[in-house]
């Protein structure tokens, strides 16, 4: 005969924060169904109730199969804004084991963009910052064009380029490229947004974020002129305004009426 090893694997989640997210424990070793189970709220803030405040769990009996039961909770949005450590206390009988802790960890971040003014006749970027992450555990930054299009991909492509970024005192920021021919087709005077989602490299099993509009708006060129009138014989000063600009202009010239410079 076999003898089986209890064990318990938490399994974790990192998710944007205000939205629901889903933990779980994984018990194996076991020839029966639990005898109980039953998760804990955050800092010793007591038993969580199914179905109350928002909470649901399964306590996994019914999916029993394979030496395994995995009991799951679902986290509500409302109660998912700040890390928070969970715990799962499970019964087995046949282990000795009378209430059995698991820690379950609970992790979030944030994501912001700035809208930005951009020019529409050369390369411009767009970025999606991620606060809240751990040190060495960058997310995978999702691009796209337009909600639940298909993902820019960046590598070869004649239209994009992705910066996924690194971890920085907890924060990432992913950069997108809009390679200049890309952006030759976006009109002055208009505005356009595309779409970043972010999801845990950390806790992979984790649901990818909502999307994030990064919006920017596309700057129309102009030039005034700026005439004096002054008393013949004394100095004068004139100029030309520029505006719609994004960086200081390359050149600057200025000619007489008779086409000298």
């Amino acid at each position: 005969a076999d003898v089986l090893t209890f064990g318990v694997t938490p399994k974790n989640a990192e998710v944007l924060s205000g939205t629901s997210a889903t933990i779980s424990c994984v018990v194996t070793g076991l020839t029966e169904q639990l005898q109980s189970v039953k998760w804990e709220r955050p800092n010793g803030g007591g038993d969580i109730t199914s179905d109350t405040d928002g909470f649901t769990f399964d306590n996994g009996a019914s999916s029993f199969g394979s030496n395994t039961q995995t009991t799951v909770l679902t986290i509500p949005a409302n109660k998912n804004n700040v890390d928070a450590t969970y715990k799962c206390v499970v019964q087995s009988n046949e282990h000795a084991k009378t209430a059995d802790e698991t820690n379950v960890q609970a992790k979030v971040f944030t994501m912001t963009s700035t809208p930005k003014s951009v020019a529409n006749q050369v390369e411009q970027t767009l970025t999606c910052t991620i606060n809240g992450l751990d040190g060495n555990n960058p997310v995978v930054v999702i691009w796209r064009e337009n909600s639940g299009g298909t993902p820019l991909t960046g590598a070869s492509d004649t239209d994009y380029g992705i910066d996924q970024g690194t971890v920085s005192s907890g924060t990432q920021s992913s950069v997108l490229t809009i390679k200049t021919d890309k952006m030759k087709t976006y009109n002055t005077g208009s505005s356009f947004t595309y779409k970043c989602s972010a999801k845990s490299s950390q806790y992979p099993e984790s649901a990818e974020s909502t999307e994030l509009d990064v919006e920017a708006n596309v700057l129309t060129f102009g030039v005034e002129a700026v005439s004096k009138e002054v008393l013949v014989g004394s100095d004068s000063t004139i100029s030309c305004n520029v505006t719609g600009l994004t960086k200081a202009l390359d050149f600057v010239d200025w000619e007489t009426s008779s086409g000298t410079d």
